[in-house]
């Protein structure tokens, strides 16, 4: 049977991750990152995996790929698919908020799963070293949406030969809504005050407004998408992220230069949905504007 060979785009915190366990667990990786070097070299430091590293292919087409992993920033996106013409593999991506799912869709059709990753926290700290710093395994969220079995299937196996867990979803929508909802609510919060959430909890104006965007969340994609989940099951799930949680927003706002932040695909996407469908939706309203306006003010 030939070997299964991976691609991955954004050798970030968790692109390198994925990279070096794909690696180890014997698949053939290769990146598309735009560097002279026929390989480079990546290192791994794990609360969970322990101490790791590998040499990944650089082919800037991926053309004989036969699953792509997208976990670049939204900001990079467009910049970062531009020379895949890859018709014919999976693209399963990593990236947070809504608004990627379009941008691949047109230019790979029906070849791209609903998918995201949660339950994880993994940085680059420099161009050859990935700090994962969760203490269990990441977990998968896949759609099976109008997809085939066997491709699930290989899917599937792939991320336990990882050690990652895999929740498979009968819809697109429980997929996207399952971790929007609580992500771009904790982010927009975390963002705007730079603050973890064991400062949120301990706030009574902060936990009021995170309460707030996940009511408002949860309206629009319950009436617009017939996601059904309640605030009770949501808070139970967030209860148990630890206290010294920051996101990945929060940091791109508050301690980087001259990096774009994700706003638009998060809290900005369902205020935007909320302006189209003539929603009330005063608390993501107030928040979005105000992260915009912290924005501009720094860069």
């Amino acid at each position: 049977m030939r070997k299964i060979k991976i691609g991955i785009v954004g050798l970030g915190g968790i692109g390198g991750l994925c990279a070096i366990l794909l690696k180890k667990a014997g698949y053939e990786v290769l990146s598309n990152q735009n560097i002279k070097q026929k390989q480079k070299k990546i290192k791994l430091s794990s609360e969970y995996y322990g101490n790791l590293s590998a040499s990944i292919k650089i082919n800037k087409t991926l053309n004989n790929t036969d699953i792509i992993f997208v976990c670049t920033k939204f900001s990079y996106l467009k910049k970062n698919i531009k020379n895949l013409n890859n018709k014919k593999a999976i693209i399963i991506p990593f990236l947070n908020g809504l608004l990627h799912f379009d941008i691949l869709k047109k230019k790979f059709n029906n070849k791209v799963y609903f998918s995201n990753i949660g339950k994880i926290v993994s940085k680059k700290i420099s161009t050859r070293k990935i700090l994962h710093l969760s203490k269990n395994k990441p977990e998968i969220f896949i759609s099976t949406q109008d997809k085939d079995k066997n491709e699930i299937r290989i899917i599937c196996n792939i991320f336990k030969k990882i050690n990652f867990n895999v929740r498979v979803m009968n819809s697109n929508s429980k997929v996207i809504w399952t971790k929007l909802i609580r992500l771009s609510s904790i982010s927009a919060i975390t963002a705007l005050y730079n603050c973890n959430l064991g400062e949120i909890k301990k706030s009574k104006n902060k936990m009021k407004q995170l309460k707030n965007l996940i009511n408002e969340a949860l309206y629009l994609a319950k009436l617009l998408f017939n996601f059904k989940k309640s605030f009770i099951n949501v808070m139970k799930e967030i209860n148990k992220f630890p206290d010294n949680l920051t996101t990945s927003l929060q940091r791109d706002i508050n301690n980087r230069i001259n990096i774009k932040s994700e706003i638009e695909t998060q809290i900005g996407a369902i205020y935007k949905l909320g302006i189209k469908n003539k929603l009330s939706l005063d608390e993501t309203n107030k928040i979005y504007k105000l992260l915009n306006k912290k924005c501009k003010k720094k860069y």
